[in-house]
């Protein structure tokens, strides 16, 4: 073990910072680096998924309404995963800061928790089954009429440039009402021309109440897209946090080892003073019995 700068106390016992301590330090000062990104990762994480909610939370009506229950959207997920991963970081961050053996085991299993949820997540996002996920998306064409179901239509339809639900042959026969906005569209359909009746939003380009180029793919296929290309990218950023949190948990460890052998070479050096002062006393007790006692010479004897 390396020795280097020592100091010498009362009791005459020379302490030195050992290998350990220095060790020690710079892993916490790593661990705290990390885990101080961890907190900010956490923090953009609840910013981003509060944001998307703000803006597209009309969207998830698509795909709720396809399930039976409840679906937790990808907002609402990145706010609790951030909230969750906000509460850990912090937790391993005091436990950094006091040197707690303790906190620090704990928050290395917590990361070794949060580590496998991730791995699962990313093989999730990278092998996401577009007919899979068909399953749980629903455009609810039928219902156009009615004004929330219209709204969120024609925000989906506008966002992603899509038309009905399979295609704009949705609307083929539909009744609209005087307060919704349609334009013509005559369209070859099995070589037959076919005018319909179709939402303006479904119109990439219009003039006189006639459509130019109508959006060819339907909103279903439209959204399974979008969210496919987009846990691709999830599925790469996810590696990436993975791998910060992999370095998480090695420092975690190592700095509970360090903490472990730190405190064990304080209580050994305690004992050690401890030890001396008891034998110094002990020294100083029989010294000063054996001065304080009085000897007195035996006088010769002598014959008559």
């Amino acid at each position: 073990m390396t020795q280097s700068a020592g100091v010498v106390n009362n009791a005459g016992i020379h302490f030195t910072k050992t290998e350990t301590e220095y060790n020690m330090k710079s892993i916490r000062f790593l661990l705290l680096t990390i885990t101080t990104m961890f907190i900010v990762i956490a923090a953009l994480m609840i910013v981003l998924g509060i944001s998307v909610y703000s803006h597209y939370h009309g969207l998830s009506f698509f795909y709720e309404s396809g399930s039976v229950g409840y679906i937790m959207t990808p907002s609402s997920l990145s706010v609790f995963i951030g909230l969750a991963l906000l509460l850990v970081s912090i937790f391993g961050f005091f436990g950094s800061l006091k040197l707690s053996t303790c906190m620090v085991n704990v928050y290395a299993c917590i990361l070794m928790a949060v580590f496998i949820i991730k791995l699962v997540v990313v093989i999730l996002a990278f092998t996401m089954d577009s007919g899979r996920i068909l399953h749980y998306i629903n455009v609810p064409v039928w219902g156009y009429n009615d004004p929330e179901i219209q709204q969120e239509m024609d925000i989906l339809q506008s966002a992603l440039g899509c038309c009905g639900s399979n295609s704009f042959m949705d609307y083929m026969g539909m009744e609209f009402t005087n307060n919704q906005t349609t334009v013509q569209a005559t369209l070859v359909i099995d070589g037959e021309l076919v005018t319909l009746t179709l939402p303006e939003v479904c119109c990439f380009s219009s003039a006189a109440g006639q459509c130019d180029k109508v959006a060819g793919i339907g909103c279903k296929d439209a959204l399974v897209n979008a969210l496919v290309q987009n846990s691709t990218v999830i599925g790469v950023l996810g590696v990436s946090v993975m791998f910060i949190n992999l370095l998480g948990i090695i420092f975690a460890l190592l700095l509970a080892r360090c903490i472990r052998k730190l405190k064990s070479a304080r209580a050994l050096i305690t004992w050690k003073i401890k030890e001396k002062v008891i034998m110094e006393r002990e020294a100083e007790d029989a010294y000063n019995k054996e001065a304080g006692q009085v000897y007195i010479d035996h006088q010769a004897s002598s014959t008559a």
